[in-house]
């Protein structure tokens, strides 16, 4: 989970007292937030776009830009310190991601400023005209203008950091929505959200100063394009903006242009959020703008016209839920009085309104995207009351737990299997396409399950059986002495598109025996002895399978369907792990789980 640093001079500035810092992270972690420790912080400068990288005392200077993707193999100059308070980001409260919001929130809960926050807007006069062609691709974006005080090292920062860490809470690593700012004063309005075609046009990428690049270098050179080039990957029109004048502003979700970037001393924002979820897009706006405007941030409206209507963004108006009194006394299991109940959600700056004996009408930010129902409602009246006044008891029902069905059937066959010599591996559930398929001659049918966005290839699918992650063992151990018997119990995954989730879960047990003896016979005789021990019967039948030699392989099934294959494999198999003996391999199914 990422970790966002808090500079606490900053934040006893924004709250306008000065706390010790132990009390800081006090009421932080009253408030849910997860305080790390409290550290010194570096703040290193990008020589290309300029921006300030942080890294913590104990770290090596930064020498690769996390805005901008600049890499020269040197450290880039250090240029501050500041002491910071290190908390894990809450993914259900995006609107605590940065120091604006998080002192915001601590003004609330310490009683300095209570109640619903006023954000107030004045009409600007930049427009954004949106291309049907961009409609089929990333057809959502919301924009507004922001004045501000000069930028410095650290606002730059703060304003940096809080982008990219919307982009991971709300934005989904940026398929959801990405967020772009830019020095308005470069920006000729109005304002166009077109599509280009890859190799149409170019412009100076954010660190390239010097470098222009159509889109389709971008994804394929710029370190940013790289890395998020699979958001655009088999689109025929690139997302663009640019002004009146032709100047690009940026490609989203990828990278902004250079002759656009805020730099010290900006104080004039455009900031524009585009996405393929409407929500995502409105809710990461109102976050940043609002986080903003407690960094001392003026805010002016956008009007953006797409082709059947216009709009006018941002839009702060609160939003209201009705809460029943008794309910909340019910579910956190305090009898609230009504000015304890009342007080209590003013300190988490919500407001409140009687509307009938009981019922209560709560007025939220429009920040706070994370509340749906009003069990979020209490979430809140129960950190304003404070946890530590609840008093703690059992609940009046009580329930046994019991072990699931899959793991008694597992902790039978680990037995078994532990008593006859065998060794238990754990492998990884994901595997490469290459190890999982390839390599064991299964066919390249994808009748698999396939991650859409995997971090490496060697995390591409999701296993459909235990071979390869056996295979993979005794290849990592084939210096030692054979023979080896070893055996893993998991789960794996096949597709079954009758189902919701277009899948079915099973538990199987994988074991394999490599020497210079193993065969057939001796597999087959520990698979008699689980079947035997779980009261199961099989029919074994010869039947052919890629993996295997043919006339040393059967497949074993009863009145319910498949139940194992059993056999000795494939030299091909052998030696494409790189093994030497023979190995004989069973794999039974225990149990649906899913």
């Amino acid at each position: 989970m990422p970790v966002v640093a808090i500079s606490v001079k900053h934040l006893n500035k924004l709250i306008g007292q000065d706390h010790p810092q132990e009390k800081l992270v006090q009421a932080l972690e009253q408030l849910g937030c997860d305080v790390e420790d409290t550290v010194n912080l570096f703040l290193y400068k990008c020589p290309a776009c300029g921006a300030p990288n942080d890294k913590l005392e104990t770290e090596e200077g930064t020498k690769r830009c996390e805005f901008c993707g600049h890499e020269d193999g040197t450290i880039f100059e250090k240029f501050a310190s500041d002491k910071v308070i290190r908390i894990d980001l809450l993914a259900d409260r995006p609107d605590l991601f940065n120091v604006g919001g998080l002192a915001r929130s601590l003004r609330g809960y310490l009683d300095i400023e209570t109640g619903l926050p006023q954000f107030a807007l004045s009409k600007g006069e930049l427009e954004v005209n949106v291309d049907p062609a961009i409609l089929k691709i990333r057809p959502y974006i919301v924009c507004a203008e922001a004045e501000v005080p000069a930028l410095d090292h650290n606002s730059l920062r703060e304003i940096m950091k809080l982008q990219e860490n919307l982009h991971w809470g709300i934005g989904r690593d940026r398929k959801l929505s990405s967020i772009g700012v830019y020095n308005l004063d470069t920006i000729k309005g109005p304002i166009t959200y077109t599509g280009v075609k890859p190799d149409s046009m170019k412009f100076y990428p954010l660190g390239y100063p010097d470098t222009q690049m159509t889109p389709a270098q971008i994804l394929e050179k710029h370190p940013k394009g790289v890395g998020y080039a699979q958001l655009l990957q088999g689109k025929e029109l690139y997302p663009i903006l640019k002004d009146n004048q032709g100047m690009v502003l940026s490609m989203p979700p990828i990278i902004n242009s250079e002759e656009t970037r805020c730099q010290i001393g900006t104080t004039k924002l455009f900031i524009d959020v585009t996405g393929i979820s409407e929500a995502a897009v409105v809710d990461s706006l109102n976050i940043l703008t609002t986080g903003l405007i407690e960094l001392g941030a003026k805010i002016k409206t956008v009007k953006v016209n797409y082709p059947d209507k216009s709009i006018v963004t941002p839009d702060l108006k609160s939003q209201k839920i009705e809460v029943g009194l008794q309910n909340a006394k019910d579910w956190i299991g305090v009898d609230f009085t009504k000015p304890e109940f009342e007080k209590s959600l003013r300190k988490m700056c919500l407001g409140v309104q009687l509307k009938k004996d009981g019922i209560y009408e709560v007025q939220y930010p429009a920040y706070r995207s994370d509340i749906r129902h009003e069990v979020d409602i209490f979430e809140d009246l129960a950190i304003g009351y404070g946890f530590d006044k609840i008093e703690p008891r059992l609940v009046p029902t009580m329930t046994v737990g019991s072990e699931r069905a899959e793991e008694k059937i597992s902790n039978i066959v680990r037995d078994i299997m532990l008593g006859l010599g065998y060794t238990e591996i754990m492998s990884l559930n994901l595997n490469s396409i290459e190890n999982h398929i390839t390599k064991i001659n299964l066919p390249q049918d994808n009748n698999y399950v396939v991650v859409g966005n995997p971090k490496t290839i060697n995390q591409k699918v999701v296993r459909k059986h235990l071979m390869s992650g056996i295979l993979e063992t005794l290849e990592k151990n084939k210096k030692k002495v054979v023979p080896q018997a070893i055996f893993e119990l998991a789960n794996v995954v096949c597709l079954n598109p009758e189902m919701e989730t277009g899948t079915n879960e099973y538990r199987h047990v994988g074991f394999a025996v490599i020497g210079p003896d193993a065969g057939y016979a001796e597999v087959r005789a520990v698979l008699d002895s689980i079947l035997r021990e779980l009261g199961l019967t099989g029919q074994y039948v010869a039947a052919t399978h890629p993996a295997f030699i043919e006339g040393r392989y059967a497949e074993v099934s009863n009145e319910n369907g498949f139940l194992a294959r059993v056999g000795e494999l494939h030299p091909k198999v052998i030696t494409n792990f790189n093994l030497a003996y023979p190995i004989a391999y069973c794999e039974l199914r225990l149990i649906k789980v899913i």
